[in-house]
């Protein structure tokens, strides 16, 4: 009987050695390296990224409606606000310049009577002239009882009848009055009374004062 050698513990195994984890590493990036994502995995996710795209445009789209719209309702109140400010304006500047004007109407019929009565109509004539050099005064003329023309700063008035050009009934108004005329002018009518008889009406055509704020 031989003896066996306890060095060689390959013996009794028939020569076979045992399998080693040494290829292990190498064999599982060889895996990783030939393992192939399937096609409809690609497609999904070139999908997400696709939808998330269009929901970032359609995101940034929605918020520039939205600018355009806050835009457009604030442009709308401010010109609102503006037209609102210019209403309360040019009424504030329509009452005090129509107080001032049935004031300086007052003092002018009187003077236009005083000089009616001593039958100067030259200084009537003079009055008017002088009133039309504002710019904003087209015309002044004086009217008689009957309605005809007597004296105006427009010479092409002059002889006619009020009728023609204002309203016919202004030569019965029986007080100082501003009131509208035609194209957005105000007629300033100055019933000129005497004694026991009206002597005439004058009319002074003017342009009202305006606003304009930018």
């Amino acid at each position: 009987m031989e003896p066996t050698d306890s060095k060689n513990p390959d013996r009794g195994t028939g020569g076979q050695e045992e399998p080693t984890t040494a290829s292990a590493p190498a064999t599982l990036m060889d895996r990783l390296r030939t393992t192939r994502v399937p096609l409809w995995t690609t497609v999904v996710l070139a999908l997400a990224v696709l939808l998330v795209l269009a929901w970032k445009q359609i995101a940034v789209g929605a918020a520039e409606r939205r600018l355009e719209s806050d835009r457009q309702a604030l442009s709308a109140q401010l010109a609102q606000e503006r037209t609102a400010l210019l209403t309360r304006a040019g009424t504030a500047i329509a009452r005090s310049s129509e107080a001032n004007h049935l004031m300086f109407g007052t003092a002018l019929a009187w003077a236009v009577r005083g000089e009616l009565i001593r039958g100067n109509h030259d200084q009537i004539d003079q009055y008017f002239n002088e009133l039309v050099r504002n710019e904003r005064i087209r015309v002044a003329l004086l009217a008689a009882a009957d309605g005809k023309v007597l004296l105006a700063s427009d010479r092409k008035l002059q002889g006619g009848l009020l009728a023609e050009h204002f309203p016919g009934e202004l030569v019965e108004e029986p007080a100082v009055i501003v009131r509208d005329g035609a194209d957005g002018e105000k007629l300033l009518v100055l019933p000129i009374q005497g004694l026991t008889t009206r002597l005439g009406t004058v009319v002074v055509a003017y342009r009202p004062e305006t606003v304009a704020l930018e």
